[in-house]
């Protein structure tokens, strides 16, 4: 999700401020995720700054910094269910600046060795967790597998579980340094974009949520147009890479909404 993000944010100055997150206290209680505290001055400034975004993605949850029960019950089942696979220690912060939290990570995280976190992870956490947080500028939502933490801030749960996608998809590889650096080589990250995009989609099909199944088609396919968009040339490259992953996610939903009616209608019993 983080290409759409990228475009326009040099002109987007602000400051940022640590916030104190309360008890957990939401689904649970699960250890691996936490809710930053409300503070309605910085979330509407975090809203409003990714207007632009919100209208190139035609979806006003994006980056809307107040993320519902129903999304995070959706991570929380996530984790239940992939819980043989799935790292058991990857962090999901709900709209949370946790900085010193997340430099701890960094330094803790055993899951990639020291080269990578150090030439890699530090100036990419220090960019996106400390410097920049999300929880005021439009990065979106984003994985950072150099602290293991998943950073959620819109209220889609499409986007949380093609993050939560990425965790996974991390989770099974030997070499995870080496497989975060791939994706500074040229199209190597549009694979694990997909990997994350495909395993979101398939999870909502294992629990049959048919209705979430059909958005993400129209969430995830123009997020994954920008980042091919982008290699074209940003930021019109990004734009038409967007547009061009809607009208494929629509056709997309509309193919499987027909399939569905067709040779898996709901059971309306007796």
């Amino acid at each position: 999700m983080r290409r759409v993000c990228s475009v326009l944010l040099a002109v987007v100055l602000v400051a940022g401020c640590a916030t104190t997150p309360p008890p957990y206290t939401g689904q649970g209680p699960n250890p691996q995720l936490e809710r930053g505290a409300v503070i309605p001055p910085i979330d509407f400034l975090g809203n409003l700054l990714a207007l632009p975004y919100k209208a190139l993605l035609l979806n006003w949850r994006f980056d809307n910094h107040v993320i519902s029960v129903e999304t995070e019950h959706m991570v929380f089942n996530y984790i239940e269910a992939r819980d043989l696979a799935f790292l058991h220690d990857t962090k999901f912060r709900l709209n949370q600046y946790a900085p010193f939290a997340d430099l701890g990570r960094l330094f803790k995280n055993r899951h990639i060795a020291w080269p990578y976190r150090v030439l890699l992870g530090l100036p990419a956490t220090l960019l996106t967790d400390v410097l920049l947080p999300g929880r005021i500028f439009p990065w979106g939502d984003y994985y950072n597998p150099f602290t293991n933490t998943v950073h959620l801030y819109s209220d889609e749960p499409a986007i949380a579980l093609h993050e939560a996608g990425h965790a996974y998809d991390f989770s099974s590889r030997r070499f995870k340094g080496t497989y975060g650096a791939l994706r500074l080589i040229p199209f190597l990250n549009l694979a694990q974009e997909w990997i994350a995009t495909d395993e979101a989609i398939q999870y909502l099909q294992e629990i049959k949520d048919t209705q979430t199944e059909l958005r993400a088609y129209k969430v995830l396919y123009p997020a994954y147009g920008s980042y091919i968009g982008g290699y074209i040339y940003a930021p019109i490259g990004t734009v038409i890479g967007v547009l061009a992953g809607h009208a494929i996610g629509q056709r997309k939903a509309a193919d499987r909404k027909e399939y569905l009616e067709r040779f898996d209608p709901p059971n309306t019993g007796p």
